[in-house]
Order: C-alpha cells, then sequence, then structure tokens
C-alpha cells in the first residue's frame, strides 16, 4: 500500500458525497410529476453521489498501484457520469419530442465512449479526455434557446454559470497551475473546488426550476 497524500482532496470530495446523498434524496423525493421525472432524478442524484464517492475514495485510500490505476480511471469515468446525469432531468423535465431523445441519446453515448477509453484505452492523451468531457458538458449551448421557452434565464445563467465551473477547473488541470502550496493546496485541489460548485449551481437549478415545472 502506497502513502495517503491527498486528503484535502479526499475531504473535499467526501463531504460533497454526503451532502449529495441528502439533496438527491430529497429532489426525489419530494418532485412530482410521475416516474420519468423521479427516475431522471434521481439518475442525477446518483450521478453526483458516484463521483463524488469514487473520487473520495480514490483520493483517501492508499491504494496499491494495480487498484490505483483501476480507481483513477474510475474516478475519471465519473466525470461522464456526472455530466450526463446532470442533462438527464434536464432533458426530460425541459424538453420533449425528438430533442428530448437526442440529448439522452447523444449524452450517454458519449459515457460509452468515455468508459471504454478508460477501461481499454487508458494511455490516450489526457487532453483529448478533457476535451470530449468538455465538449459534452457545452453541448448545452445548442439547448439554449429551446430551454428558454420553459426555464427562466435565472436558471440558465445558472447552468451556463456551473458549466464555467467546470471549465476553468479543467484548464486548471491541463496546465498544472496555479501552483499554490504544491504538497497541500495546490491547483488540483482548485479544480475540486470548482467541480464541486459547479454542481452545487446545477443542483440548484434542478431543486428550484426543474423540480416545480414537472410538478
Amino acid at each position: 500500500m502506497g502513502k495517503m497524500t491527498n486528503p484535502v482532496r479526499g475531504f473535499l470530495h467526501g463531504t460533497a458525497a454526503v451532502v449529495s446523498v441528502v439533496g438527491a434524496t430529497l429532489i426525489t423525493v419530494l418532485a412530482r410529476g410521475g416516474a420519468g421525472v423521479r427516475v431522471s432524478l434521481l439518475v442525477f442524484g446518483v450521478s453526483l453521489v458516484s463521483l463524488y464517492t469514487a473520487s473520495c475514495l480514490y483520493h483517501s485510500i492508499p491504494w496499491g498501484p494495480t487498484w490505483k490505476d483501476r480507481m483513477r480511471r474510475l474516478d475519471h469515468t465519473m466525470i461522464y457520469v456526472l455530466v450526463a446525469g446532470t442533462f438527464t432531468p434536464i432533458a426530460w423535465i425541459a424538453l420533449d419530442g425528438w430533442l428530448r431523445v437526442a440529448t439522452l441519446a447523444t449524452q450517454w453515448a458519449i459515457v460509452a465512449v468515455g468508459a471504454v477509453q478508460k477501461a481499454f484505452f487508458p494511455r490516450v492523451s489526457r487532453s483529448l479526455s478533457v476535451a470530449l468531457q468538455t465538449t459534452q458538458g457545452w453541448l448545452a449551448v445548442f439547448l439554449l434557446w429551446p430551454l428558454a421557452r420553459t426555464l427562466p434565464w435565472t436558471a440558465l445563467f445558472l447552468l451556463m454559470l456551473g458549466g464555467l465551473c467546470y471549465t476553468v477547473g479543467m484548464v486548471f488541470l491541463v496546465t498544472n497551475r496555479p501552483r499554490l502550496w504544491p504538497t497541500v493546496f495546490s491547483y488540483h485541489e482548485v479544480f475540486h473546488i470548482l467541480v464541486i460548485a459547479g454542481s452545487s449551481l446545477h443542483f440548484a437549478v434542478v431543486a428550484r426550476y426543474l423540480v416545480r415545472l414537472a410538478g
């Protein structure tokens, strides 16, 4: 077993995992609108809990080389899952018809591609993976106009702001900057904080606007 070197990251995402369990339970139980709505909200909640749990375990436990590699790939795959999980209630509740189907199919197809890449082609450049994940998230730009018909501009602003948090975090991760306190708190910890900020903004949209729209 190796030495645990990332306690801050583990604590951040461990805390986020616990909060996500509570939040996911509340929006799923309190929502109205039928089974489809509840399932879409559950998918979002499970994606949040899964990402933060995988990240917490990866960064908190001193894994041996083999399991460290497996957990790293799982951790990275969960990013695809969270993005698609976030799109799921948005598409199900705020969109309809072919656009709903196309959005869900595209998002979960990207998850499949990302999972296969991480499982069988882990040596592919991290920059390419980040580019695919970023593109996956910013596909939301093409949905702004149809979403504007059902959601207020405040909700759209929060969605875009959350996406910006993720994107800035990805930039920090790829460039290895800023180097604040390298052995304790640096660019990777900032990335984790921005992921929490982005997912919190998106959770606010789901809880405040989509749950109400569904009811």
